[in-house]
């Protein structure tokens, strides 16, 4: 328990140590592939009605901007008294409905649709 003869440690190679490289996945978002899933439910929902273009156009958007929230709160949740001040709070309740109900669009659980007032709406698939 004392210490080590110089022998062992003086002649002994040292292997260098490389340093471990962490990488990160990032999740990328198809928006085309999510696009055309969001406008095949909004038709399926519609039925022979159809769908106008500013109609197909509000789901998508309405999708992107989840996307869009969801990377703004990861950054304000970096910077905690800016995130006390844009009530980051509500933010966060209402990205969670939201992805929770993108979730079930994409899934084919929800169905999505636009009322006459252009308000997204939601039923069983």
């Amino acid at each position: 328990m004392g210490r080590r003869p110089k022998v062992l440690t003086e002649g002994a190679e040292v292997a260098p140590v490389t340093p471990v490289v962490r990488r990160r996945r990032r999740s990328v978002v198809d928006h085309g592939a999510q696009g055309q899933i969001l406008v095949d439910s909004l038709l399926k929902s519609r039925g022979t009605q159809g769908a106008t273009q500013s109609e197909a156009l509000a789901v998508v958007l309405w999708a992107r901007g989840i996307h869009e929230e969801a990377a703004e709160l990861k950054a304000l949740s970096t910077r905690v008294r800016r995130a006390k001040t844009e009530n980051a709070a509500e933010r966060q309740v209402a990205l969670l409905l939201n992805q929770s109900l993108l979730d079930g669009v994409l899934s084919g659980a929800l169905a999505v649709d636009v009322n006459e007032s252009g308000a997204i709406t939601f039923s069983q698939a």
